[in-house]
């Protein structure tokens, strides 16, 4: 077979960076006030959020060249191939079809309906939450501590704190580390005859997983030592035969399809804890807006493709201006996990050095994401956003409804993220007069990028349309970088060398 042309030998790649070379003296303050339209032009929607482009390095040729680059690397053969279930993760033959989990009823009556959607998670939920399902003496449960790792966590973790707090059902507690002071500070006040643990595992052979479900279960057997542990336990696995050898009950198996990723399990039973602590009818919500910023991904021109675009300035940073990180920043307590959930996602499947041929990859690939919840982010790390020598594009992520709050907090924060974002463009070119600052350590220049994105509210149909959207931005990058999004085959070496290491001890 011959090898596609590295991705710099195309004429689109060498056309965007001759024009990087001509923006050496470009500065967003100038863009934004010589063209009053440009905020207006550069916001751009999808299901129902607003991304507001305009505070980038970037011109609308850069954006026609970028659009270009995606074309000439087949985004648009390489979305449908992922939305038709194709096996587009190679070195794994499987799909990558996570999207089908978005839309069940299109698969209701499919063949592979229960391999796509398995209701029984939710309905197990919704007895949960109605205190239905009792422990073996008796007693409803009033604590779910959900034990995962990785894609197992992040993402039921993210939308359960998202969600706000519980007003009905089980308290649900999370965790992940396998260092015990998690799992003894989700058993704080807990019993073990009203508690239930909930593995969640695609293998069921996790190891952080696993020690932490014996330790729970050696937790119970201390305090109740007749106790029957097996009605104390449910799964979410693409393993269930393991997970009933485990000593899990079978009716508290819930499984999912094994092309599901990690990182892209939310959508799933991986979600029972959403469903525990929220309802049932909040994680129906949070698959619609994932389908509705699917619909978005697939029905619009490249131009205006949210996704598509965020993923074409990310990448412009990463390959044409050298810049190696990106941050998150959410202006809102409740999306505290969103950085350490958008780090695996975008780390995970594109921090990768060879291609699909597994040839070296000549140009850089994933920058390192991080963050912090704004307005606590400003009093630490908004120094060297503002000052630094390194500079890194920057994602505000809020909600719209902030700005009228009747509480002046909410108020405070949304101006906060405005004010920052504005700060990071224009630098203290915008000040008045008499506030400028002369001496040279208290001058900002400006001219650092950032993306503002507006949720109208915080609620499950929001943050599915934005979870989707940023998994749809990964993919995209993926594609313009000729790498497989969807593998992990780097986080085997340390679990390698760990058994390596335990079998000598």
């Amino acid at each position: 077979m011959t090898r596609l042309v590295s991705r710099t030998e195309l004429p689109q790649w060498r056309a965007l960076a001759a024009h990087r070379a001509a923006l050496d003296a470009f500065h967003i303050g100038d863009a934004l006030s010589a063209d009053p339209t440009r905020a207006q032009r550069w916001t751009l929607e999808a299901a129902g959020l607003g991304f507001d482009l305009s505070r980038h390095r970037a011109t609308d040729e850069t954006r026609a060249l970028l659009t270009e680059l995606a074309r000439a690397c087949e985004v648009e053969r390489w979305r449908e191939r992922l939305f038709a279930g194709e096996p587009i993760n190679t070195t794994e033959n499987r799909a990558a079809w996570h999207t089908s989990l978005r839309n069940p009823k299109k698969w209701a009556q499919t063949p592979i309906s229960k391999m796509v959607s398995d209701p029984d998670f939710l309905e197990f939920a919704e007895a949960l939450r109605a205190g239905s399902v009792r422990g073996a003496a008796g007693e409803a449960i009033d604590r779910v501590v959900c034990l995962g790792i990785g894609g197992s966590d992040l993402g039921p973790r993210l939308v359960t704190y998202a969600l706000g707090e519980q007003t009905s059902g089980p308290a649900v507690r999370f965790v992940a580390n396998i260092d015990p002071v998690e799992l003894d500070e989700a058993l704080v006040g807990a019993r073990p005859q009203a508690t239930l643990i909930v593995v969640i595992s695609k293998s069921f052979t996790t190891l952080e997983t696993l020690e932490n479900a014996r330790a729970a279960i050696d937790w119970m057997r201390e305090r109740a030592p007749t106790l029957d542990i097996s009605k104390h336990l449910a799964a979410v696995t693409a393993q269930p035969e393991r997970a009933k050898q485990f000593g899990v009950p079978s009716e508290r198996v819930f499984s999912f399809p094994e092309w599901v990723g990690g990182r892209y399990s939310v959508w799933s039973a991986c979600g029972l804890p959403i469903a525990i602590a929220h309802g049932r009818a909040a994680f129906e919500q949070l698959l619609a807006g994932a389908a509705a910023a699917d619909t978005h991904f697939v029905e619009t021109p490249l131009a205006r493709n949210v996704p598509v675009q965020l993923a074409l300035l990310g990448l412009w940073y990463v390959n044409f201006w050298r810049v190696d990180t990106r941050a998150v920043m959410p202006y809102a307590q409740r999306l505290r996990h969103l950085p350490a959930y958008l780090q695996q996602l975008e780390m995970e499947s594109n921090g990768k050095r060879v291609d699909r041929d597994g040839a070296p990859l000549d140009y850089d690939t994933a920058p390192i994401v991080w963050g912090e919840v704004g307005t606590t982010a400003q009093h630490s790390v908004f120094q060297l956003l503002h000052q630094g020598t390194q500079w890194s594009p920057v994602d505000f992520v809020t909600c719209a409804a902030f700005a009228d709050s009747h509480d002046e907090r909410e108020r405070l924060l949304y101006q906060n993220a405005l004010a920052q974002a504005d700060a990071l463009a224009h630098g203290d070119r915008v000040l008045e007069p008499a506030q400028r600052p002369t001496a040279s350590y208290a001058q900002a220049s400006g001219n650092r990028p950032s993306t503002f994105v507006t949720l109208p509210r915080i609620d499950a149909f929001s943050l599915g349309a934005l979870l989707a959207t940023y998994e749809h931005r990964t993919f995209v990058q993926g594609v313009v970088w000729n790498i497989n999004s969807f593998d992990q085959w780097g986080v085997e070496i340390g679990k390698r060398l760990l058994s390596q290491r335990l079998r000598k001890r």
